[in-house]
C-alpha cells in the first residue's frame, strides 16, 4: 500500500479540527486594560435564552378584540422597543403577528439584576405609550395638542415645496379639532420663531422650527439628517403614541436568573458525560474508526456551537434554550450514526476477504447513500419544527407558512431552538461525520504502523453471524404491538390524560421556599390571592442543591394577572414569614393561544408525516417505495403510542415537549428504517428475482441489525445521561423530553426490525396472491 501523499490528510485535519475545537470553545480576544476586543466569539458569547439567563416571554393583543392595521402593529412595536430602551434592556427578542393581531416579546434579566419583579416589568412595557406636541424645547412647554388628535404619520421621500429638491420626511394628518390648535399654534410660534417640540413619554423624539402658520390639518418634519431609517422610525413613534387601542397581556411565563443558572450547569455536565460515553463506546466497538469518528464529532460540536454563538461574521447569534442543548446533547448521540453505517460496511467487507484498501473503498462508496437517505428524514422534521415554532420572519416559517399562517406565530422559542441544534448538527455531520472523518481513516490507512485490519475491526477468527429469522416470527411481532398499544389505550382511560397550560391555557407557578410550610395555609392563602379555589399544589426538591419548590396550578381557563402574582407573594410573606416564598417561574397562557399551539402541533406532525411518506415513496419507487413508505408510517403508530404512554405512566401532562419528542421519533425512527430500506433495494440490484421478498428483508435485516443497535445505543446513551442529570438537577422540563424520547428510541428500533418491514412482507404476499 502507498503511504505517500496520505499520511499527512490526517495529521492537517486532526490538526484543524483542534484548532477549530479551542477557538471555537475558548473565543480570541485581547484585553488592554480595562478594554477587551473580541476577534472571535466563543462559548463564553452565547446569547442564552430566557430558560437559562432567567427573564420573561410575554404576548400583548390590542385590547378589546381592536382590530389592528400592521401599520399600527408596527407603531405598538416601537413603543414596546421604547419601553425596554427606557428599561435599560437591550439584549431582546421582539417581533408581531400581523395574522393573529400579536406582539411577541423575549428578554432575559440582565447579569446584575438583583429584584426579580418581572410582573412590574411587563406592566410597565404594556402601558399606552402618551404622545404630545409642546412649544419649545422643553418637556415642561406648554402643551399644543396630545396623540388623540393625530391621524395618520407617514415616511414619505419626495419634494416638499413646489420645484425643491427631493428629500426624507414625515407627513402628519391631524383631526379638526387637532387642525385648529396645530394651527393656532403656528400662526403664533412662526411670528415670534419658535418651534414645537414632540414627546413620547418623557422621550423627546424631534424638534421642528415652525417655518410657516399651518391651518390645514396638515404638516410635514424635516431634517438635514434624515435618512429613509430615520423618518420610518419617526413616523412609527408618531403613531405609537396615537394609537386607538391599548395593550393587553394574552399570556406571559417567566423564569428566575438562579433557576435558570442551574440548568445550564447541568446541561453542561450533561453533555461533557455523554461525549465521553460514546468515545469509550465508539472505540471499544470499531478501534481507530471509532477513535475518528468521536475526534470528527469533536468538530461537529464545535461547529454546532460556533453557529450558535456568532463565531462566523456572515451569520448571526442564536439563541440558545435548554431544549437547544438537547438537541446538541442528542446530536452527539446521532453523530455517530454516519460513522457506524461507514465502520460496519468496512467490517463486513474485510470479514468477507477483502484486503484493507478494498474494504475501505467498499466501505466509504456503499455507507454514502444510507447515510444520505437516513438523514434527510430528521431533515424534514427539523425544518418543520423551526417553521412551525420559530419567529415569522425566519426563512422556514416563510417556506412553511401556507401550512401554518392560520395559527398565527408562536412563543415555544425553545422548540424552535431544539430544531435549530438538531438541524445544524445533522447537516455538519455530512463534514465531520462523513468527509472529515473518511479523510483521516483513509490517512491513517496510509501509514504502516497502522495498517493492521485488526485495528479498523477485523477479527483474528471471524465467526459467522447469527441469522435471525425476523419475517417468520411477523406475525408474533406485530401480535405484540397490538397488544402494547392497547395497553397504553388502557392506561390512558384508566389513569387519563393530562393536557399542560400550553394546549388548554392556565397558569403555572413555581415558587422555592425554605423550611416547613402549613400546606393548608398557603393553599388558603394562594386561593384567596388568586381568587380561584380550583388549584392544586405540588411539592418538589432540586436534589443538586436542595432547593424546596411548590407548583401552583390553575386549570383550563384560569388565569393570572400580574396584580394577582403579586398579591399571592405578598400574602405568603406575611403568613409564612419564615418561610422565604419567592417566585422561580410561571407559565400564563389564554384558552385560546393554547387552542392554536395545540391545533398548530397536530399539523405539524402530519405534515412532517405527509413529507417523509413522499420521501420514501420517491427514493424506493423501485422496489415498491409507496407500499414500504406506507409501512414505515404505519409502524410509526408504534413509536407515538410509546411515548404517549411514558408521558401517562409518568403523569406528565402533554406539552410542546412532547410534540418535540414525538417529531424527532418519526424521523429517527424512520431514518433506521430508511437504511434497512437501503439495504432492500441493494441486495435487490444484486440478487435480482432469485430470492423472495420475505428472503429478501431478512436478509437486509441481518446485514443491518448491528448498525441498527449501535447508533440507538450511542444515542439512548445521550439521552439517558440527560435524564439522570435532569433528575438530580430537578429539570422537570428536560426529563419529560429525554425519557419519552428514549423509550420512543427504543421503540424505534424495534418497528423498523419488526414492524414496518413485516408489515411490507405481508402486504406484499397480499398483493402477489391477488396477482395468481
Amino acid at each position: 500500500m502507498k503511504t505517500k501523499g496520505r499520511a499527512w490528510h490526517l495529521i492537517v485535519t486532526v490538526l484543524l479540527i483542534a484548532v477549530f475545537a479551542f477557538t471555537a470553545f475558548f473565543g480570541v480576544s485581547s484585553t488592554y486594560g480595562d478594554v477587551t476586543t473580541t476577534y472571535i466569539k466563543g462559548a463564553q458569547d452565547i446569547r442564552f435564552g430566557v430558560d437559562i439567563k432567567g427573564g420573561v416571554n410575554v404576548t400583548f393583543l390590542p385590547s378589546d378584540g381592536f382590530d389592528a392595521t400592521d401599520e399600527q402593529l408596527d407603531a405598538a412595536q416601537s413603543v414596546i422597543e421604547n419601553r425596554l430602551v427606557g428599561l435599560n434592556i437591550t439584549d431582546y427578542e421582539l417581533y408581531a403577528d400581523y395574522n393573529q393581531d400579536s406582539l411577541i416579546l423575549e428578554f432575559p434579566w440582565q447579569s446584575d439584576e438583583t429584584a426579580f419583579d418581572p410582573e412590574a416589568a411587563i406592566q410597565e412595557i404594556g402601558t399606552t405609550a402618551y404622545l404630545t406636541f409642546r412649544e419649545g424645547t422643553s418637556a415642561d412647554g406648554e402643551l399644543i395638542l396630545d396623540g388623540s388628535s393625530v391621524e395618520n404619520a407617514t415616511a414619505q421621500y419626495g419634494p416638499v415645496t413646489s420645484g425643491g429638491a427631493s428629500e426624507y420626511y414625515v407627513a402628519l394628518e391631524f383631526d379638526d379639532e387637532g387642525a385648529k390648535a396645530f394651527g393656532d399654534a403656528t400662526t403664533r410660534l412662526y411670528e415670534e420663531g419658535g418651534s414645537i417640540s414632540i414627546w413620547l413619554d418623557d422621550e423627546n423624539i424631534s424638534v421642528a422650527t415652525v417655518n410657516a402658520a399651518i391651518t390645514d390639518g396638515r404638516a410635514v418634519i424635516t431634517g438635514s439628517g434624515f435618512d429613509r431609517d430615520a423618518v420610518v422610525t419617526l413616523a412609527r413613534q408618531i403613531n405609537s403614541g396615537a394609537l386607538p387601542f391599548a395593550l393587553t397581556v394574552d399570556s406571559y411565563s417567566t423564569i428566575s436568573p438562579t433557576l435558570g443558572e442551574n440548568s445550564l450547569q447541568a446541561m453542561v455536565y450533561a453533555g461533557i458525560i455523554a461525549f465521553a460515553l460514546i468515545f469509550v463506546i465508539m472505540t471499544v466497538m470499531y478501534r481507530l474508526p471509532g477513535v475518528m469518528a468521536c475526534v470528527g464529532l469533536l468538530g461537529q460540536v464545535a461547529a454546532t456551537l460556533a453557529f450558535v454563538s456568532g463565531y462566523f461574521p456572515v451569520f448571526n447569534s442564536f439563541t440558545l434554550t435548554l431544549p437547544g442543548i438537547a438537541g446538541i446533547i442528542l446530536a452527539i448521540g446521532m453523530g455517530v450514526d454516519a460513522n457506524v453505517i461507514t465502520a460496519e460496511r468496512i467490517k463486513e467487507e474485510l470479514r468477507n476477504g477483502k484486503s484493507l484498501p478494498g474494504a475501505l473503498k467498499s466501505g466509504f462508496a456503499r455507507g454514502l447513500t444510507p447515510v444520505i437517505d437516513g438523514n434527510v428524514t430528521i431533515v424534514i422534521v427539523a425544518v418543520v419544527l423551526m417553521g412551525a415554532f420559530g419567529p415569522t420572519d425566519g426563512i422556514f416559517a416563510k417556506l412553511l407558512n401556507f401550512v401554518f399562517f392560520a395559527f398565527g406565530a408562536s412563543t415555544a422559542g425553545t422548540i424552535y431552538a431544539f430544531g435549530y441544534t438538531l438541524l445544524t448538527g445533522v447537516l455538519l455531520n455530512f463534514v465531520f461525520g462523513v468527509f472529515a472523518t473518511r479523510v483521516m481513516i483513509a490517512g491513517a490507512a496510509s501509514i504502516k504502523a497502522l495498517q493492521n485490519p485488526w485495528l479498523y475491526g477485523a477479527d483474528k477468527a471471524p465467526k459467522e453471524p447469527r441469522q435471525i429469522d425476523f419475517v417468520g416470527r411477523k406475525k408474533v411481532f406485530l401480535t405484540f404491538s397490538s397488544c402494547l398499544m392497547a395497553a397504553i389505550v388502557l392506561c390512558a382511560v384508566v389513569l387519563g390524560v393530562q393536557m399542560d397550560t400550553e394546549f388548554t391555557g392556565g397558569a403555572m407557578i413555581t415558587l422555592s421556599y425554605q423550611g416547613e410550610p402549613d400546606l393548608g395555609a398557603v393553599e388558603q392563602t394562594a386561593e384567596e390571592a388568586l381568587g380561584n379555589a380550583n388549584l392544586t399544589l405540588q411539592t418538589g426538591e432540586n436534589v443538586a442543591t436542595g432547593e424546596s419548590t411548590l407548583k401552583i396550578s390553575l386549570p383550563g381557563s384560569e388565569t393570572v394577572d400580574t396584580d394577582q402574582v403579586t398579591a399571592l407573594l405578598d400574602g405568603l410573606a406575611e403568613s409564612n414569614p419564615d418561610n422565604h416564598f419567592a417566585q422561580l417561574s410561571l407559565s400564563n397562557v389564554s384558552p385560546a393561544m393554547g387552542t392554536r399551539f395545540l391545533q398548530k402541533s397536530l399539523v405539524a406532525v402530519v405534515f412532517a408525516l405527509a413529507l417523509i411518506m413522499i420521501y420514501i415513496a420517491f427514493r424506493f419507487k423501485n422496489i415498491g417505495g409507496l407500499a414500504g413508505g406506507a409501512m414505515a408510517i404505519l409502524a410509526l403508530v408504534n413509536d407515538v403510542m410509546v411515548i404517549f404512554g411514558t408521558f401517562v405512566l409518568l403523569r406528565a401532562p402533554l406539552d410542546g415537549n412532547f410534540i418535540a419528542a414525538l417529531l424527532t421519533i418519526l424521523g429517527y425512527s424512520v431514518n433506521d428504517t430508511v437504511v434497512i430500506y437501503d439495504r432492500i433495494r441493494e441486495n435487490r440490484k444484486l440478487l435480482g428475482k432469485k430470492v423472495s421478498f420475505g428472503e429478501l428483508v431478512n436478509q437486509s435485516l441481518n446485514q443491518s441489525l448491528k448498525r441498527t443497535l449501535m447508533t440507538s445505543v450511542t444515542t439512548v446513551t445521550a439521552l439517558a445521561v440527560m435524564c439522570v442529570v435532569s433528575v438530580l438537577y430537578g429539570l422537570e422540563s428536560i426529563f419529560t423530553f429525554a425519557f419519552p424520547l428514549m423509550m420512543g428510541m427504543i421503540s424505534g428500533v424495534y418497528t423498523s426490525l419488526c414492524i414496518s418491514t413485516s408489515a411490507w412482507v405481508l402486504w406484499n404476499g397480499r398483493k402477489t396472491k391477488q396477482k395468481k
